[in-house]
């Protein structure tokens, strides 16, 4: 699962989604970008449990198991994320490299069919 499916599927505000879906493509799965994921799905999950009327204990074993769960999740989104971005431009380049010799070819056609009027 990507990042970006996580945050588009994630049930937060839809200014909130919107700023970070936008920092996330221009800036890419940056720290700081993870980190401000991180936060509004922490705070949207936080929101819940306080209108349930549950106090979340930090030390609570349970909880630190969610959160490196979380954590993991993220960081494994973040790689997938990367990974794709990478691929993509590898793509590109390739298309474009395959776009130049096709130029080039149509450049040396034009040139010898000018040279040969």
């Amino acid at each position: 699962m990507s990042l970006q499916t996580i945050l588009t599927d994630a049930p937060i505000a839809d200014d909130v989604k919107a700023e970070l879906l936008a920092r996330l493509s221009e800036e890419g799965a940056t720290p700081d970008v993870v980190a401000a994921i991180k936060t509004a799905l922490q705070e949207y999950i936080d929101a819940g449990f306080k209108t349930l009327g549950i106090e979340l204990d930090p030390n609570d074993p349970q909880v630190q198991a969610a959160q490196k769960q979380f954590d993991t999740d993220v960081a494994a989104a973040e790689a997938e994320y990367t990974e794709e971005m990478e691929n993509l431009s590898i793509d590109a380049a390739v298309v474009q490299a395959q776009g130049n010799k096709a130029l080039d070819g149509l450049q040396a056609s034009a040139l010898k069919a000018q040279l040969s009027t």
